[in-house]
């Protein structure tokens, strides 16, 4: 039987190397790491793999837009959420945007390995259900995520590789959408509505 192929996302170097350690030591094979959500892309494209491991606090792209990506650039590509936030608000929205699986990181790590391999036989454990409100293009939630993030508008356009005149339109609807009229406001109503995910300090992801 071939190992499993397993993408591992995480901003964590330390958690990545233990997570990494322990999956190969059972028997998996972790083709690639990603520190970011946007690398996690590329790796996921690249390798096509059959589990990928997402972090939900990753910069650039956090790990809800990485799993609605995930999910439509390789389909065959199963997603397991491995994450510090056990709120069933957490839960439920990953599932709604395609993870068949959440594991806390405070679980035991034999949780991990037997939920990878019942994911990758094709159990999932998450229910699929349909968004409640998906009122933003992927485009704006990466905006509203760098925004977020504290990101100035040339700093958004390089890091998506469009133009200030287009990112000032994205912020502009966006605002619209929310029924906002800063970036201050956005941010808040954006959090309430679960549309972002900070990411959190060294150690604590």
């Amino acid at each position: 039987m071939m190992p499993i192929r397993v993408v591992l996302g995480d901003d964590h170097g330390l958690v990545r190397s233990g997570v990494r350690a322990f999956l190969t030591s059972s028997g998996m094979n972790v083709v690639a790491e990603a520190k970011d959500g946007r690398e996690l892309l590329s790796q996921v494209r690249e390798h096509r793999p059959a589990i990928a491991l997402v972090d939900l606090s990753m910069p650039l792209l956090h790990g809800f837009e990485a799993i609605r990506r995930i999910s439509s650039i390789s389909p065959e590509t199963r997603i397991i959420v491995l994450s510090m936030h056990s709120d069933r608000r957490y839960v439920d929205r990953a599932g709604r945007l395609g993870a068949w699986a959440y594991v806390t990181k405070d679980e035991a790590p034999r949780r991990l390995i037997d939920v990878i391999q019942r994911v990758a036989q094709g159990e999932r454990l998450l229910a699929a259900t349909e968004a409640a409100e998906e009122m933003l293009s992927p485009r704006e939630h990466e905006v509203l995520q760098l925004i977020a993030e504290g990101k100035k508008n040339a700093e958004i356009a390089s890091i998506m590789k469009r133009s200030v005149h287009t990112v000032r339109n994205h912020r502009a609807r966006l605002m619209r959408k929310l029924g906002v009229r800063n970036a201050a406001e956005l941010v808040t109503a954006a959090e309430i509505r679960g549309l972002i995910e900070f990411t959190t300090p060294a150690g604590g992801a």
